[in-house]
């Protein structure tokens, strides 16, 4: 029989989708149609059903959520026809994906190639600037960072 002899000291402070306060914020659930399923902290396009999600394919795209971490869900993602939960307003805890890290009141932008987000423009029409969002706390790359969603100002394609 096995035994745990390891314990972590402290609980981690956060997980990547996960709600980060419980001020309010507005939810809403989509089904995913990505055969290879969305994980969470991933921004979301309208799919082509009425009640679809999509992954961001194009700094023309426009996002509809952000998907919300799901403890029901088995593994780390949502597989294809899973309902998804996505925030369009409220905080969230999203991974850095910026070199030089993000600074509390950047810009929120979503690196088209691969659903990530950064405080800079990827270049050549390859992000999507979220104009309502921005970071509201500071993170190095590879780090788990707040952001305030509100996805009821449309998004900007990035410049070349």
């Amino acid at each position: 029989m096995a035994v745990q002899t390891n314990y972590s000291a402290a609980m981690a402070t956060a997980y990547a989708g996960m709600i980060a306060s419980t001020e309010p914020n507005e939810l809403i659930s989509r089904n995913v149609e990505t055969a290879a399923g969305i994980g969470f902290a991933v921004p979301v396009i309208q799919g082509a059903s009425d009640n679809g999600c999509d992954l961001v394919a194009a700094a023309s795209d426009a996002v509809i959520g952000i998907t919300v971490r799901d403890q029901s869900v088995t593994g780390d993602k949502f597989a294809q026809y899973d309902s998804a939960l996505l925030m369009r307003k409220g905080p969230l805890w999203v991974t850095v994906t910026d070199a030089g890290g993000v600074a509390a009141g950047d810009e929120v932008w979503v690196k088209v190639a691969d659903g990530t987000f950064s405080n800079a423009d990827a270049g050549g029409s390859g992000s999507i600037k979220l104009p309502g969002c921005r970071w509201e706390t500071s993170a190095a790359n590879g780090e788990l960072a707040q952001i305030r969603v509100n996805l009821d100002v449309p998004a900007e394609a990035g410049g070349a």
